[in-house]
């Protein structure tokens, strides 16, 4: 983590000296990612299926523990640690979730092209996340051939984490940005 920090240091400072609207460069944004304990993304996206914050407190706490510590390297404000740990949140959960939706057959590029959601896409933010984007996904999954009738209770709340941490990871990046 010295080694990344150090690097990400000069990353940041540029960033901070040259310009407001400029993204953070990848490294900075790994951080967090790099310096997390193995298990800690699945525990995260099992916080983030669950819905349940108070069973997932360990995580969570840790989870922060680890993007404070990165913002601090990073000479990041409170308010841009509070987005820093929102977007390695989501970032976390969807690494996890992708491979999960794929072991039920089921495909997070479908979901995001349904939403429009994903890197390069409008990405609405987590409060405008709604009911009738699951209507959405179901149509998709209708013209891609699969029965939307066929796709259990876990596995639409499998596909409702994906939009759900989708929605995280661009709230906290926009956060920073």
């Amino acid at each position: 983590m010295i080694r990344l920090a150090g690097r990400g240091l000069f990353a940041a400072l540029a960033v901070l000296a040259g310009a407001q609207a400029h993204a953070r460069p990848p490294e900075a944004m790994a951080c967090a990612i790099i310096a997390a304990p193995p298990g800690l993304d699945a525990r995260i996206a099992d916080v983030v299926v669950s819905q349940d914050n108070d069973r997932g407190r360990p995580a969570l706490n840790e989870l922060r523990a680890i993007t404070d510590q990165c913002g601090v390297d990073q000479f990041l404000s409170p308010k841009q640690r509070d987005a820093y740990f929102t977007y390695t949140l989501g970032r976390m959960a969807r690494d996890v979730l992708d491979g999960r939706l794929a072991a039920q057959g089921l495909s997070a590029a479908l979901v995001d092209r349904a939403l429009d959601i994903g890197p390069g896409n409008a990405n609405n933010p987590a409060d405008k996340v709604t009911e009738g984007d699951l209507r959405h996904v179901a149509a998709a999954l209708a013209e891609s051939g699969k029965d939307p009738a066929t796709v259990t209770a876990p596995e639409w709340g499998l596909i409702t984490a994906w939009i759900a941490a989708t929605a995280q990871m661009f709230d906290g990046q926009r956060g920073l940005d």
